[in-house]
């Protein structure tokens, strides 16, 4: 899923690019705490503190999704969240 805005700990992240990625295992409805990711590409470059983030994400197609992520990578400009709980505003029927 493409994003359009990033929201990271209630401060938008001015991105260049961004997407999400989902897993639903067989026989699940909703993914796992930790089966959602946040890649993202920041306009400028942005240093993130690691640990954990607080992310709400605005998808093209108008889809908001929000949960709390980990913070796996970030050279100031790449950053790789990890989903570290519910991600809310996703549906299976949807995608």
């Amino acid at each position: 899923m493409l994003v359009d805005r990033l929201t990271v700990g209630g401060d938008e992240l001015d991105v260049a690019y961004a997407d999400v990625f989902v897993v639903v295992r067989d026989g699940e409805t909703d993914p796992g705490p930790n089966d959602w990711e946040v890649t993202a590409v920041a306009r400028g470059g942005r240093r993130l503190e690691p640990g954990e983030h607080e992310l709400v994400v605005e998808a093209l197609d108008g889809t908001t999704l929000s949960g709390r992520a980990l913070l796996r990578y970030s050279d100031g400009h790449r950053h790789l969240f990890r989903g570290d709980g519910h991600l809310s505003g996703f549906a299976v029927g949807d995608r």
